[in-house]
């Protein structure tokens, strides 16, 4: 789903005939362009703004892009237990876009939810078989879950994942406003099942150690590292804010003189990064 999307969305920029359209259960509608999606609730940027929208005043969504109706009707039968319908919806936007990874992660979303409620059969709850799993707990932050705790050398370090973390969506569905429980739900399955999940975390780089031939561009999902890179900051990476302020309406060119002041004066960036486990 579009959790947290970052680039330069200029609503300005798009005609009302390209506008994503809700319509609400009292009749009303809102046009604008969808930036963040949620279970709970979805983010709109209109020529006025962002406004929330909880998904229980929702009646209907419509989107610009004909590949992401697919996506959200795929949803909802995911929702309703309907794998099979689910799988053709996004089958279907994939058709229209293949590069349309947010309905490729979706599909490998469909098949582990059926994974695990035909083949998997654990009864302790989430946090323990998390703990177990990954070698990992989590507590309530904010908004996203908190990698709080992280048994040395178990399925989470091993992936690469550092206390503090945030985890911000579950093969590209939202994990924000989920209690710990139910986002270590999300991440938990069947041994040797596939999971791929997006984090965030703060990257603060002193003075001198920003790579000197970092490059960024305005990609599909933000502002992304596309070379070389270095740790802590690495190819992929999307770049979400830069000192505390958000890259969202950015203009790329003021992105980049502010990552390039960085190397002399240090820089702080919370960035997202996609990473792929293998449950054991």
């Amino acid at each position: 789903m579009r959790a947290f999307l970052t680039g330069v969305l200029f609503f300005a920029l798009c005609s009302p005939a390209c506008a994503d359209v809700i319509y609400d259960q009292s009749g009303g509608t809102l046009k604008g362009l969808v930036v963040e999606e949620h279970r709970d609730r979805i983010v709109v940027s209109t020529e006025g703004g962002e406004q929330t929208v909880l998904r229980s005043q929702i009646e209907e969504v419509f989107y610009a892009e004909p590949e992401r109706n697919y996506l959200y009707l795929g949803n909802q039968a995911l929702e309703g237990g309907d794998f099979a319908m689910a799988r053709g919806f996004f089958q279907k936007a994939l058709q229209i876009n293949p590069d349309f990874s947010e309905a490729a992660d979706a599909l490998e979303r469909a098949g582990d939810l059926e994974k695990k409620q035909a083949v998997w059969n654990e009864k302790d709850p989430p946090e323990i078989v998390l703990e177990r799993q990954w070698g990992m707990k989590l507590s309530s932050g904010k908004e996203l879950a908190v990698v709080s705790e992280l048994k040395p050398g178990l399925l989470a370090e091993r992936s690469g994942l550092l206390a503090g973390d945030l985890l911000v969506t579950c093969w590209g569905s939202s994990l924000a406003f989920l209690p710990p429980a139910d986002a270590a739900a999300e991440l938990i399955g069947p041994p040797g099942s596939p999971v791929k999940l997006t984090l965030q975390r703060r990257v603060k780089l002193p003075a001198g150690r920003l790579p000197a031939k970092l490059t960024v561009s305005m990609e599909r999902l933000g502002l992304t590292v596309t070379g070389p890179g270095s740790p802590p900051l690495l190819p992929g990476d999307r770049i979400v804010s830069i000192h505390g302020k958000s890259t969202r309406y950015l203009p790329l060119g003021t992105a980049r003189r502010k990552i390039r002041a960085g190397r002399k004066t240090g820089v702080e960036l919370w960035v997202h990064r996609d990473v792929k486990v293998m449950r054991e």
